[in-house]
């Protein structure tokens, strides 16, 4: 009798849990759908409200488990409801071709094939992270790299010296073609992990008066060069490093760092153009602080000009230009119009650069670029002429290109693969057991995870550079510990513990 009453307790529980989970972004979905000015059929409406269910109710399992740090797969799977199910609603659904950006019309019919196969990619990389795969390569025993007490000021060093570096604004090719990608990681990952060590430090509330000078020195820096070379991503990393950080102290999502995000975004995506036609193709000559105020005043135009409009017709119109740029649909659905009857798949050839990824350029300075798959797609699918690749790069998501080159069979099994490698990832970078320097890392590299918009070649490429060197250049600070996963939880359950009591870095 007590056992049916302990079950009928945990189904209540399962049911009330599941009904918080499904009645928001039913809500949510439905005002969207209703204040969309595109024609959505009740099947789009149906896939977009799966695509969003399906991050939010991993992020509320997350929070009421907390068996990892961050929530991994609701982090990955919000990606694609922003890049995908938004943009039905409120988005422009037409490709944008050449620089006149002339929108190419898309057969609805390819608009809901494309959503289909975005819900069909999500859950085979659910799937793929689910597997036991990971388990099996992940040794049983992992170093545990925490930075060592009497080696802060190298920390502190590392990040004054890259940020001193990165405002002079030097060629990439300082040291060379063979030095480059070296150089180029010294000025990105090595300064955003330093930052996000003292950063973890600050939140725990063991940062010195100098922590905290350093910390929001680092950001008006950071901000600062991001936005005077034109790269908008690579502001709303900033952003997102710091909510990420703060998630795997807090076990909480903070909610200003995503609305943040969203409002920078918007902000700035309208002036985004004006600012690379003056200084990327007029080649203006300007200082960084006079290139983000032209960015600044560019974008606070357009939004007074459409705030001010009586019709609304501006600002529709600016939120579907924005929409559009972080959104996928649209070229999804153009790539499964145009495959395989104009475009033959591919079979594998745009993965040819994952063969030799891991060889750095100081060993071969020839070596070809990750952008081939992103140019093949521009060229091959008339979104840019082959005369223009140097002034724009276009990509489709690693998702897509997976349809690009195996046609359905390959977005199962790809985003499979591409699951896998993520729970590799996660289990590495964000298991309990992970170190302070690991966890660290695994989160300065989590935007270029997030970035699903990102093609295979240029989503995996380089990441195994990234880490190595990074782990090289933070050596003198690094205190190793073994920590036997295996042996602590056999203990655990020796003991009756429902965890094991794992150090806190």
């Amino acid at each position: 009798m007590q056992l049916n009453r302990m079950k009928d307790i945990k189904d209540k529980a399962r049911f009330i849990s599941l009904l918080y989970s499904v009645l928001p972004t039913a809500a949510i979905t439905a005002v969207l759908w209703a204040t969309s000015a595109n024609d959505v059929s009740l099947f789009e409406a149906a896939i977009a409200f799966f695509l969003m269910l399906i991050p939010w109710h991993s992020y509320r399992q997350w929070r009421l488990r907390h068996h990892e740090e961050l929530p991994f797969f609701a982090m990955i799977a919000f990606m694609y409801w922003l890049y995908y199910a938004l943009q039905l609603f409120w988005g422009n659904l037409a490709v944008d071709v050449g620089d006149s950006y002339f929108g190419r019309n898309v057969d609805p019919a390819k608009i809901r094939d494309a959503l289909f196969m975005v819900l069909l990619g999500v859950a085979s990389l659910w799937l793929g992270m689910k597997s036991p795969l990971a388990r099996l390569i992940i040794p049983r025993r992992l170093p545990q790299l925490t930075v060592n007490p009497t080696r802060w000021n190298y920390v502190r060093a590392i990040l004054i010296f890259t940020s001193l570096f990165s405002v002079l604004e030097p060629s990439s090719y300082l040291f060379g073609e063979g030095g480059r990608q070296a150089f180029a990681f010294f000025l990105s990952t090595v300064p955003l992990l330093a930052f996000t060590l003292l950063f973890r430090r600050f939140l725990r509330k063991e940062a010195s008066p100098v922590d905290k000078v350093l910390i929001m020195g680092f950001l008006l820096a950071r901000s600062l060069t991001s936005l005077s070379s034109g790269w908008l991503g690579s502001f709303a990393s900033i952003i997102i490093l710091c909510g990420v950080a703060y998630a795997a102290e807090n076990r909480r999502i903070p909610r200003l760092a995503l609305v943040t995000v969203i409002a920078c975004i918007l902000f700035f995506q309208v002036g985004k153009q004006d600012f690379r036609q003056t200084y990327w193709r007029d080649q203006a000559p300007a200082g960084q602080a006079e290139r983000v105020t032209f960015w600044v005043n560019s974008s606070l135009d357009k939004w007074g000009e459409a705030l001010t409009d009586p019709s609304g017709n501006s600002l529709r119109g600016i939120l579907n230009f924005t929409l559009s740029r972080v959104g996928l649909l649209a070229q999804t659905g153009d790539v499964l119009e145009q495959t395989p009857s104009v475009v033959p798949y591919q079979n594998g050839r745009l993965y040819s650069y994952l063969l030799y990824t891991w060889i750095p350029r100081a060993v071969w300075p020839d070596k070809p670029s990750m952008s081939e798959a992103n140019q093949f797609y521009q060229v091959a699918y008339g979104i840019t002429a082959e005369d223009d690749l140097d002034k724009v790069s276009i990509a489709i998501g690693f998702l897509t290109e997976a349809y690009m080159n195996f046609s359905w069979f390959g977005v199962v099994f790809i985003m499979f693969l591409v699951g896998l490698l993520l729970d590799l990832y996660r289990r590495l970078f964000f298991s309990k057991s992970a170190g302070l320097i690991l966890s660290s890392l695994g989160i300065v590299l989590l935007p270029q995870m997030l970035g699903i918009e990102s093609q295979m070649a240029t989503y995996l490429g380089g990441i195994v550079q990234q880490i190595v060197f990074s782990l090289l250049v933070m050596f003198p600070a690094i205190r190793w510990r073994q920590v036997g996963l295996a042996i602590n939880f056999a203990s655990a359950a020796r003991t009756g513990a429902t965890s094991p009591a794992l150090p806190r870095y």
